[in-house]
């Protein structure tokens, strides 16, 4: 779209149709998934901002357009934590100052915060003081998976831009795309990225994803046993796998949700279609009350790593 990769065309149409108009906003923050890359639809919607005709954002052919695609447009500003985890209070002060130098060439001078979550609350604060009498020229774009990092009085001054899931026809057109070889797969991944296409680029020729996953099926049957004679096979596993105990819960979490949806005639619905065999061993080895049961525990063990409770622990709690 334009010469950007989004997968949200008609969101960002609509976006790019307020330019047009002259109607859009001095802040937003888009908030969706990361594997939808935002990153993109932020950067086309910043050119369409800076672009030097209106009427037609983004042009393609204006000396903004074209420093906007190859990232070097002196009106848009990138703003990220960099070799540091947050962004703090003292970045922001920064970032204030600049916003107060006019823009260079174009009518509008962007700012995309590249990851909200990293905004600290003292930087937030600061931030908020842009807003009391913020120039014309100026926009900003928060980019954010989950709005729980922001404040109340940050959320109350942008409007927000919800990117959802896009497609399953979508997902699949991604992956075909980029993957052409991938056909034996292609139904899993389509089910597994569950929305989310850009999932796929963590799969497609990850070997350790597919080891672990194989080895956790492979353990789910001591699990679901129940059985403190089985609990050593599974904290056995969970030390192997410390490092990756979080992934290891969600492909559990995956593989009981698929049995349970097999022992109640749902099996078109199932995610992991590639182990459909081994899955139909399990769902008719274990009672329906146990699988559900697993994955209430599963999902307890998931929050209390959350909690930063130790990964020994919690497996030692979820293998007994």
């Amino acid at each position: 779209m334009y010469g950007y990769d989004t997968f949200h065309e008609e969101l960002m149409q609509s976006l790019i149709n307020s330019v047009h108009d002259g109607l859009s906003s001095h802040a937003y923050i888009f908030e969706g998934a990361k594997g939808l890359d935002l990153m993109s639809s932020a950067r086309l919607f910043a050119a369409a901002l800076t672009c030097r005709d209106r009427a037609i954002a983004p042009c393609g052919a204006c000396p903004s357009c074209k420093e906007a695609k190859a990232d070097t447009n002196p009106d848009i500003v990138y703003v990220n934590s960099g070799e540091k985890k947050s962004i703090g209070a003292e970045q922001m002060r920064a970032l204030e100052e600049d916003v107060a130098v006019k823009p260079f060439a174009a009518a509008r001078k962007v700012y995309i915060i590249e990851d909200g979550a990293e905004l600290t609350e003292a930087a937030q604060n600061v931030f908020l003081k842009t807003f009391e009498e913020p120039p014309e020229y100026a926009v900003f774009i928060i980019i954010i998976e989950n709005l729980a990092p922001l404040l109340e009085t940050v959320l109350s001054r942008f409007t927000l831009i919800h990117f959802p899931r896009v497609s399953d026809a979508k997902v699949r057109e991604y992956i075909k795309s980029k993957y052409p070889k991938e056909t034996d797969k292609l139904d899993f991944l389509v089910r597994y990225c569950a929305g989310i296409p850009a999932e796929a680029d963590k799969i497609v020729g990850n070997e350790s994803f597919e080891e672990l996953r194989a080895s956790s099926l492979e353990t789910l049957g001591a699990l679901l046993s129940q059985s403190k004679a089985h609990a050593f096979t599974v904290s056995e596993f969970a030390e192997q796998n410390k490092d990756r105990f979080g992934e290891a819960l969600d492909f559990w979490l995956s593989f009981t949700r698929d049995i349970t949806l097999l022992q109640n005639g749902a099996e078109d619905k199932i995610i992991n279609i590639d182990k459909r065999f081994e899955l139909e061993k399990l769902a008719e080895r274990f009672e329906p009350k146990n699988v559900v049961k697993t994955s209430e525990k599963i999902i307890k063990t998931q929050k209390m790593l959350a909690r930063y409770v130790n990964t020994r622990a919690a497996a030692m709690w979820l293998a007994l």
